[in-house]
């Protein structure tokens, strides 16, 4: 933003003739007209449709999927039991009491003879979608189907919350390979998949490329700081002024809007500005070797974390491998693919089950702890304004169930979840009510339903707070 003195005063002489004339009323366009560049940038959120003003600008979303189901024994504690209590969970000790654990939730849209594909082609077209997959040519087990039928809910929200970021969305995979719609977990709309890119080299390119900030040189940090609360208050003052030449009815907004001009400043003023760092990824590996695995998962976990840790970007997906996961893993002295392992039921095949279910919670401990790291001008961290959402497109691999798919949620969303720490038991819920709870939680409110409405009867009980 140009902050010149000439501009300021320029700007602000605008605005006081417009606010001292007794004899121009004042209407929208005219209070518009006043502002300078500056001003207008940040005045002109106050007469946006009120659906605008409900996001919260500390809240974010992450999805996070990796295949091929789990071992139920060993990720599910014991009722009562800490969620942290199973062998596969156990990493993630160090954030009980912000997780919670999902038990009875059913993917059922995915079910029917009439929905087209195969299990672990229907699972990921199903997953963030509530929905299933449209008819198609792409060929598999189950017979040919298309992609999914309906918007993911990582859309439906960051339509609702990414409208002043610069992405949107980001979606991040890691050994992507494989046949369509394996794919995909994130659908813009019916049969408009958002590809995942798996090469970190790329994705730092995209998002960073145009991205400065120079954090060596004090001097200029404190300047920036100065000229940005100057800013603000510059704004406030005179917004102050046309208050009492406002209709009634759009006072309330602008007071709504100071308010939060108040807290972007308390932000300024508080919160670290090494939080937002420019990760360094090193030279580039090959992403198809299987050693290179471990690699690529940390790099694609730092840029998903900076790119929000940076304001760049509210809602974020990962997607490992894809349905179906041929992927071995050297690093863990296991050789044979995931996918054939998750058939076996000998007691070789499920420890090393286990041990890659394990490989991927030391992941996610990593990233929450990336998140729980950074503190918020809220007063909360990153981890606790976001809610992190775990998911597979089965329950097991052995008899691809639908049932006791392994949801894990991390994180409140700004305190809209309930206390982490339990394993919330539902009898037999779709997983559609799921969705529809996720975005009453980010204040989508007024929606009654999500994807199938035959799968969607309500939020769950019990998982806000």
């Amino acid at each position: 933003m140009n902050n010149s003195p000439q501009r300021m005063e320029a700007a602000q002489a605008r605005i006081r003739q417009a606010a001292d004339s007794l004899t121009t009323p004042i209407t929208r366009r005219s209070v518009l007209k006043g502002l300078g560049l500056g001003a207008l940038t940040l005045a002109a959120p106050i007469w946006r449709p009120l659906q605008a003003q409900t996001v919260d600008p500390n809240q974010r979303f992450f999805a996070i999927f990796h295949p091929n189901g789990t071992v139920k024994d060993d990720f599910f504690p014991d009722s009562g039991a800490a969620v942290t209590s199973s062998r596969i969970l156990a990493p993630l000790a160090n954030f009980e009491d912000r997780l919670l654990l999902l038990k009875g939730v059913h993917m059922d849209s995915m079910i029917g003879s009439d929905k087209p594909g195969g299990p672990h082609m229907k699972g990921p077209g199903a997953v963030l979608t509530g929905g299933w997959l449209s008819e198609g040519s792409f060929s598999g087990a189950g017979g040919p189907a298309g992609y999914a039928n309906n918007i993911s809910v990582d859309q439906v929200l960051a339509n609702h919350m990414s409208t002043d970021t610069a992405f949107k969305s980001l979606e991040y995979g890691v050994a992507m390979r494989g046949q369509e719609p394996l794919k995909y977990v994130s659908y813009r709309g019916a049969n408009k998949p958002n590809p995942a890119v798996d090469d970190p080299w790329k994705m730092y390119d995209r998002i960073f490329s145009n991205f400065t900030l120079d954090s060596s040189e004090p001097e200029v940090n404190a300047q920036l700081d100065l000229e940005r609360q100057s800013v603000l208050d510059y704004v406030k003052d005179e917004l102050d002024v046309l208050n009492r030449r406002l209709p009634a009815q759009d006072r309330p907004r602008l007071d709504a809007h100071l308010t939060h001009i108040r807290s972007i400043e308390q932000q300024l003023q508080t919160v670290p500005r090494q939080q937002c760092e420019v990760p360094i990824l090193g030279d580039e590996v090959s992403l198809r070797d299987a050693d290179n695995y471990p690699l690529i998962t940390r790099l694609q976990l730092d840029i998903m974390f900076q790119a929000q840790a940076c304001g760049l970007t509210r809602v974020s997906s990962l997607m490992f491998c894809n349905a179906d996961s041929w992927q071995t893993f050297p690093w863990l002295g296991i050789d044979e693919e995931h996918h054939g392992l998750s058939h076996n039921l000998d007691s070789g095949s499920i420890q090393k089950l286990v041990d890659i279910n394990v490989w991927y919670s030391e992941q996610l401990a990593y990233f929450l702890d990336l998140l729980d790291s950074v503190p918020e001008a809220n007063g909360l961290s990153m981890l606790d304004n976001s809610l992190v959402l775990c998911c597979n497109e089965i329950g097991q691999g052995k008899n691809h169930t639908h049932e006791d798919i392994p949801w894990l949620l991390a994180g409140s969303a700004a305190g809209r979840l309930r206390p982490g720490g339990q394993m919330l038991e539902y009898g037999d819920e779709p997983h559609n009510n799921l969705m529809l709870t996720l975005l009453h939680a980010f204040g989508m409110n007024d929606e009654s339903s999500f994807g199938a409405p035959e799968h969607c009867t309500g939020p769950l009980s019990g998982l806000l707070a």
